[in-house]
């Protein structure tokens, strides 16, 4: 085991670039040591397939995020990871395990939506796409989360912030590509939307807290290269910080204790409690459901 310190620590998983990047850099700034993983080692290397299947260049990377975590003062430790193969997970988690013991926060960020199949209808999906999808944002996170969890309970408490979408709580607006996504993708990270219930079922009395985190629309690098593929304006896209901020107040706050095992809109949430500075958007915020924790099904006033 390396260097023991006295910092808190967070997994981060997708590291590498976009939002999982803006939450390292937001954790390393609160103190946070941090662990990241990413397919992309080094910068150059990144690449996803466009609508043609042809490999297209990514930017970001472990090693430049690495380097930005370890800038603001605090341990940075980069593990090569693919939430396709599930010995990859395992291994990544146990190197993890291995270096530090365990951590504090984990956070399942990483997902797989952007390939050839991405807005392909039910139709035109090979069964293959689906094992994939569900590879990738349902059984990859579980694993991490049952890695991680024993030593959280050991400890005396833990949190796990999982990253969803609102497609699992609302009607889709269309087919693939013209106001919805692909079945394929939806349905995985509907699997993983089911996570924080559970898990705040069986364990909140050993103090773990787990949440489920819609960030919305997201202007990540990923919609420089692949955007034209989801059918949105740009302007219907947040910056990177604002469901950074959402998960970092999540994974610190006291008062996130009384939402253990619901679901949270980033956007909407820190508009609400001003986390971040107010950006342009023509997202309409969602009057249905609190901004607080849109799946609170508990009476008023009861724990």
């Amino acid at each position: 085991m390396s260097e023991s310190s006295t910092r808190p620590r967070v997994l981060v998983t997708g590291g590498t670039r976009g939002i999982g990047k803006s939450i390292c850099r937001e954790f390393a700034r609160a103190g946070f040591d941090v662990a990241l993983t990413g397919r992309t080692l080094r910068e150059g290397d990144g690449r996803e397939e466009d609508e043609h299947g042809k490999k297209t260049p990514l930017a970001g990377s472990l090693d430049a995020t690495a380097e930005e975590v370890s800038s603001l003062g605090v341990k940075a430790l980069p593990v090569q990871l693919d939430l396709l193969d599930a010995g990859s997970v395992d291994e990544g988690a146990l190197c993890v395990l291995g270096e530090w013991g365990g951590v504090d926060v984990l956070v399942n960020n990483a997902m797989y939506e952007m390939g050839q199949y991405t807005n392909a209808w039910i139709k035109d999906t090979p069964m293959e796409e689906f094992a994939a999808k569900v590879q990738a944002n349902f059984l990859a996170p579980m694993a991490l989360v049952k890695h991680f969890l024993p030593g959280m309970i050991e400890r005396g408490g833990g949190r796990v912030i999982n990253l969803s979408t609102r497609h699992n709580y609302t009607k889709q607006g269309g087919p693939p590509g013209a106001g919805g996504a692909g079945v394929s993708y939806n349905c995985s990270k509907a699997a993983c939307g089911k996570i924080a219930d559970g898990l705040a079922a069986e364990h909140d009395a050993d103090g773990i807290l787990c949440f489920d985190l819609d960030p919305g629309p997201v202007m990540t690098e990923r919609f420089h290269t692949q955007g034209h593929r989801l059918g949105y304006p740009a302007s219907l896209f947040c910056p990177v910080e604002v469901p950074a901020m959402a998960v970092l107040w999540l994974a610190t706050e006291e008062e996130a204790k009384q939402y253990n095992g619901q679901h949270f809109m980033a956007q909407e949430f820190v508009r609400e409690r001003r986390l971040h500075a107010e950006w342009e958007s023509i997202l309409p915020m969602n009057r249905r459901w609190s901004t607080t924790a849109i799946l609170d099904w508990r009476e008023s006033g009861s724990r």
